[in-house]
């Protein structure tokens, strides 16, 4: 073997002996739901795991303890529009009386544009019994009185110990479906930490 075929082939042999995998993913996908990529989110102060979409953003004015919001990027079924999950866990405060969470379901034709109670319903999703209604609203420009579009907003309410917390998807009416099967993920996902 001739010397300058004897270095090639060292260098070829060094080169692969130091050739580094690509680095694993940080965050991992879970599942796929509705073609979103879903992670494991841990709440801010430990109080809950969920799924959650890798790529909905969660600004930190958002993310305030137990309140937890995500943020679609804008949705081409949509026609740019977002969609959002919420969560807030009652009670809110020392001083906030609400802890259960088929009474607080039960208020809900106050903020429903007919007044009428939405249904109802009960289910059993992940490792929880929840209480589920949807309803919709009409959706204005801040200081507007033109409406938008309507806004379809399901809710889950998952009681816990001392409480329950709400999970909430908003999204256009006219194309919420894009998008709910993102909601259903993150509330079967969803654990309390005691």
């Amino acid at each position: 073997m001739t010397r300058p075929l004897a270095l090639l082939l060292a260098a070829v042999f060094a080169a692969s002996a130091c050739k580094q995998s690509a680095p694993e993913n940080p965050v991992p996908t879970k599942e796929v739901a509705a073609g979103f990529d879903m992670i494991d989110f841990n709440a801010p102060n430990g109080t809950f795991t969920t799924r959650a979409p890798a790529d909905w953003g969660s600004p930190e004015r958002a993310a305030d303890g137990d309140n937890v919001s995500f943020i679609s990027r804008p949705l081409a079924q949509c026609g740019g529009r977002l969609a959002f999950i919420n969560f807030v866990r009652y009670p809110e405060s020392a001083a906030d009386k609400t802890t259960d969470a088929r009474k607080y379901a039960e208020t809900f034709w106050e903020v429903a544009p007919d007044n009428k109670q939405p249904a109802i319903e009960e289910k059993r999703l992940g490792d929880h019994d929840v209480i589920l209604l949807h309803l919709e609203q009409p959706f204005r420009k801040p200081h507007s009185k033109k409406i938008e579009y309507m806004l379809r907003q399901d809710h889950a309410f998952i009681p816990v110990k001392g409480g329950f917390f709400q999970i909430w998807h908003s999204a256009p009416a006219d194309c919420y479906q894009a998008t709910l099967p993102v909601f259903e993920a993150v509330v079967r996902g969803f654990k309390p930490k005691p």
